[in-house]
């Protein structure tokens, strides 16, 4: 602890047990928030430019489902799973709510990569075909780049979380 600042206990507050965790302030949608653009552009960069140049382009939207669909399952889900708490609820940034790690959650989670990947792609083809330059155009002349297709990819994942919990309180909402 810094000695310029003063200790919560001496002025009369109960001490915060996370204090001294920068990241404890960060709310954890940003932090979520984070993670799922981080995994997107990760396995972007992977499937698209760590590839050889033998495989072509339908080699590496496959391949890029099948990281994301891993990357999702044990890498997102289980660090949205752990971040939830009494104080935030992180559980409504899960894609579904399916019993964890089960041949049913898989599946789900594979279907929701797929219509993930399938609409951002036809997004960023269609962005392109508008004359309109990606991150990767103004960079370095690649249409195809871990940011635009992440910032794509996290625009469909607030809509399909927001769309996932607008059902959910319809449903409540009728029974």
């Amino acid at each position: 602890m810094s000695k310029y600042r003063k200790n919560k206990e001496e002025e009369g507050n109960p001490q915060n047990p996370y204090f001294i965790d920068k990241f404890a302030s960060i709310s954890p949608r940003f932090k979520i928030g984070f993670l799922k653009f981080w995994l997107a552009g990760m396995t972007c960069f992977l499937a698209f430019m760590g590839l050889p140049s033998r495989f072509d382009y339908l080699d590496r939207i496959v391949m890029y489902c099948l990281l994301m669909i891993l990357g999702v399952e044990y890498l997102s889900n289980s660090i949205i799973w752990w971040m939830n708490n009494d104080k935030s609820n992180t559980l409504k940034y899960l894609p579904h709510t399916f019993k964890r790690r089960s041949a049913l959650s898989i599946l789900m989670t594979t279907v929701y990569v797929i219509i993930m990947v399938v609409f951002t792609h036809y997004f960023l083809h269609f962005w392109v075909l508008l004359g309109i330059p990606t991150i990767g155009d103004l960079i370095s002349e690649s249409t195809v780049d871990p940011f635009s297709f992440a910032f794509v990819y996290l625009l469909f994942d607030f809509i399909w979380v927001k769309s996932r919990l607008l059902l959910l309180r319809l449903k409540k909402k009728k029974d």
